[in-house]
């Protein structure tokens, strides 16, 4: 039931055989995928290692490259690229290493590591996930038949006796689509011994739902994407419709299916040794989510956090760059837990990058870390300019009262505020690629429809970690939406963006009080001039619960009413870790 093609090709590859397996034909299943089913970064990623490919690593074993068909337990053909070691004896047994394909993108993502990863006594299989052509079937945004699959390939990397596999050193790995499948591939199956999941996901609710707010550009993204470059399955428009609508409870549990964080309880079982990287401006996998995964994760684990939008700091590591921190770091972990080899900085359990240095990286060696305090702010109100709020110390809460009443204050719905979270993926973009940072100007932002709080910074800050938001308001509807903001002001009002976070309500009741807490985006950030923070009633980034320009949201100046921002302190103790430039 298998299908082999006729030729192995030696390792490491021409140039030849590294374009070659875009564009050959794929037996009974038809062609191979056409140029919309390469990515522009897929077409980017052959372009530029096409040159690399026949460079190979010193102290190599040598391998072959085998095309593959894989029947899956349904009967459903998934296309595979192994590359398999040139055994130095019949007794040799290979650690094995698994990746998944990132959506819409095809299996040959990985090849540069793939290469690596052989040479290094690896055997490496990539693989398209059903749905995403030539494999067959339905995308199921990693539902139960993807985990299926997944145990199904390991089957057959097992069967074929001839790669000389070793069945007790197994790794899930992969990208995107591909880390979600990993964490999840891991959790059902208990022969992977580790799993390695870059810009993957926790939860995909909070990743197209996060707090009630319908993550519309990347949602959007996803369907159409998979819409054009695959065969998806009509179950994913449907569920995100149900998300466009707010209907959470129609989304929830077919959510919960393909969240990792659901199946905890079998990697705590087990204690799988987890490496997990996420990037730090990811507006779909967003990093406090995986943030709070790991913190709550008992077993043998690190946590990268990157500079960069989505999958993009793992860029360097597919095209074989040597100093991407990210794939080091991943093949570290593969020799410690596959081949029990020296290396690994195991005591570092959290290694951030910094955003005003990325060659600064804060590596903390335990977590939570006793190096980071809490900035505690209470919100007090606008003065008698009415230009901001203040961000105040609890023990200033008296200055919020009038008369023993406690102050007030209201915004309206509308579009335009004058705050700004970036025109949608080009704008994270550029701030990540070309440093154009995404900025307000907040002395100009409408009074009517948003507000802000200002504190000055005496020194330089080190922010790292999740700001926590804690909201004591009233709405005047039962449907609506917060956006909150987070900068750095400098002298002149201007709020350059450093995380930002939403919260809706499809379901309220209209004129009753709430009181929420919310996390924002996760940082690491030296600031100084001033802190500020903003709240308004629309971004383009979700789709909001209420447009009506009726709208109104009461805030109430109360100990309710608040923000805790993490701070790294200085210190001479290294033990407590320290930012190691890189």
């Amino acid at each position: 039931s298998v299908q082999h093609p006729p030729h192995h090709l030696a390792a490491p590859p021409s140039l030849r055989t590294c374009t070659s397996r875009l564009g050959r034909g794929s037996g009974k299943m038809g062609m191979r995928a056409g140029p919309l089913e390469h990515w522009l970064t897929c077409v980017g990623l052959l372009l530029t290692v096409g040159p690399l490919c026949a460079a190979g690593h010193a102290d190599a074993y040598g391998a072959r490259t085998e095309h593959v068909w894989i029947k899956s337990w349904d009967a459903s053909n998934l296309s595979g690229d192994a590359r398999v070691p040139a055994a130095r004896s019949q007794n040799e047994l290979f650690p094995v290493v698994i990746f998944a394909n990132s959506w819409a993108c095809p299996e040959m993502e990985y090849i540069m590591e793939t290469i690596k990863l052989a040479e290094l006594g690896y055997l490496v299989l990539e693989y398209e996930t059903r749905g995403w052509r030539p494999s067959s079937g339905t995308i199921q945004a990693a539902g139960r038949k993807d985990q299926l699959d997944t145990s199904a390939v390991i089957d057959y990397v097992l069967s074929r006796k001839d790669w000389q596999p070793d069945p007790n050193k197994i790794a899930l790995a992969g990208i995107s689509y591909g880390a979600g499948l990993a964490l999840l591939g891991a959790a059902h199956d208990p022969r992977v011994t580790t799993a390695l999941a870059m810009s993957g996901w926790p939860s995909i609710e909070s990743a197209l739902f996060h707090n009630g707010s319908p993550n519309l550009i990347w949602g959007e993204v996803l369907v159409v994407s998979g819409e054009l470059l695959g065969h998806l399955d009509p179950s994913v428009p449907a569920m995100w419709k149900q998300v466009l609508h707010g209907n959470e409870s129609g989304f929830h549990d077919w959510a919960a299916e393909r969240s990792v964080e659901t199946f905890m309880g079998a990697f705590e079982e087990r204690l799988v040794p987890l490496f997990l990287s996420n990037n730090l401006e990811d507006r779909l996998f967003n990093p406090e989510d995986m943030f709070n995964c790991f913190e709550r994760y008992p077993g043998p684990k690190k946590l990268l956090l990157n500079q960069g939008i989505h999958a993009t700091a793992e860029i360097g590591g597919l095209m074989d760059l040597p100093w991407n921190h990210i794939w080091n770091e991943a093949i570290d972990w593969l020799n410690h837990y596959l081949k029990g080899t020296a290396g690994l900085q195991l005591d570092v359990l959290v290694d951030v990058q910094l955003r005003s240095d990325k060659s600064v990286r804060e590596k903390f060696y335990e977590w939570p870390s006793k190096r980071i305090a809490s900035l505690d702010f209470e919100m007090g109100p606008r003065g008698w300019l009415g230009l901001h709020g203040s961000l105040l110390p609890p023990a200033a809460s008296g200055a919020r009262e009038t008369g023993g009443q406690l102050v007030n204050e209201s915004i309206s719905f509308a579009r335009k505020s004058g705050f700004n979270a970036g025109f949608p993926i080009i704008g994270e973009a550029l701030q990540v690629f070309v440093d154009s940072r995404i900025a307000s100007n907040l002395l100009f932002a409408s009074k009517q429809h948003a507000i802000w709080y200002y504190t000055p910074l005496a020194r330089m800050t080190r922010i790292c970690g999740t700001p926590v938001l804690s909201l004591d308001f009233t709405p005047s509807a039962s449907t609506w939406q917060l956006v909150a903001y987070l900068w750095a002001v400098n002298w002149a009002d201007e709020g350059t963006l450093i995380s930002h976070g939403t919260v809706s309500c499809w379901n309220c009741t209209a004129g009753e009080r709430i009181t929420r807490e919310i996390q924002l985006r996760t940082l690491c950030e030296d600031v100084s001039g001033g802190l500020g923070f903003g709240l308004n009633m629309f971004s383009e980034l979700y789709q909001p619960a209420n447009t009506d320009a009726n709208l109104k949201v009461t805030f109430h100046y109360s100990s309710a009413f608040g923000l805790k921002v993490p701070e790294v302190l200085t210190g001479s103790d290294t033990s407590s870790g320290f930012a190691i430039v890189v």
